[in-house]
């Protein structure tokens, strides 16, 4: 719970400068405030993962005019090729169409937000179930500053290329996981591979996937998001830790989870 007094937006950059992430089920309504802390965050891994410098103006354009939006309808490309200090007719000739470029944006910030993550992750020594609370915190927060309608509009026009397509980043999640949790083996982590990550990986992105999507999506939701973090320590803590915590009234499979 946050409660130190301080204006929250500086709270919660401080627990990110912590190599912490907050609770996230204390925040599911204050996607504004998520948003602008994750369109920081965003901001600085851009200006080190970006190459071309047009894309990463154009990037950086996209995300602070979505994160000032109230509706997709809002944002035009007028306005993001003004902030982005470029023409429209290099808008046109770099991204084809503002639904090329939304899905584009879509993709470089999920990635951007796994290149935090692994920032973060890596900078220093956790227990599974403190790892399992930071990677949920961390990612579910990231995917509540992007609007339901967002994805359902982009999904509707390019699911037909694939969830793997539509979200290339989840094996870079499953390597980054994987690799923590073998360099701490000895915290208590269970010796896991790349490939039994990846499928849990993907399990998580196609729920919070479908939870968007229909006339009433259920995303988000505290239930969601704290099954995922009983999931997740499932997956990676040892078995001798889990049966430790099965004995204390807790499940030892992630998957006793998955139909909560």
């Amino acid at each position: 719970m946050i409660k130190s007094g301080l204006p929250i937006k500086t709270e919660l950059t401080d627990i990110i400068k912590r190599n912490d992430w907050f609770d996230v089920e204390d925040l599911l309504s204050e996607t504004d405030l998520l948003t602008s802390v994750w369109a920081d965050e965003i901001a600085k891994a851009a200006t080190q993962h970006i190459a071309d410098n047009r894309w990463e103006a154009f990037a950086l354009a996209g995300i602070r005019q979505y994160a000032n939006a109230t509706s997709l309808a809002e944002v035009k490309i007028a306005n993001i090729a003004k902030q982005a200090g470029y023409s429209k007719s290099t808008f046109f000739r770099i991204f084809d169409n503002l639904t090329k470029y939304q899905l584009r944006l879509y993709q470089l910030v999920s990635q951007l937000s796994v290149e935090v993550y692994g920032q973060r992750l890596f900078a220093k020594p956790r227990s599974p179930l403190e790892f399992a609370h930071f990677t949920i915190n961390l990612f579910y927060s990231a995917d509540l500053t992007i609007p339901n309608d967002w994805v359902a509009m982009l999904w509707g026009k390019y699911g037909h290329l694939g969830h793997d397509k539509f979200h290339p980043q989840l094996p870079d999640i499953a390597r980054k996981i994987t690799q923590y949790t073998q360099k701490h083996r000895s915290l208590g982590y269970a010796n896991l591979s790349v490939s039994d990550v990846h499928a849990v990986v993907c399990l998580y992105e196609r729920e919070v996937l479908e939870s968007r999507l229909g006339s009433q999506p259920s995303f988000p939701s505290p239930a969601q998001s704290l099954r995922w973090k009983r999931m997740l320590f499932g997956l990676v803590a040892d078995p001798k830790i889990l049966r430790r915590a099965s004995s204390s009234g807790l499940h030892h499979s992630f998957l006793d989870f998955y139909d909560a």
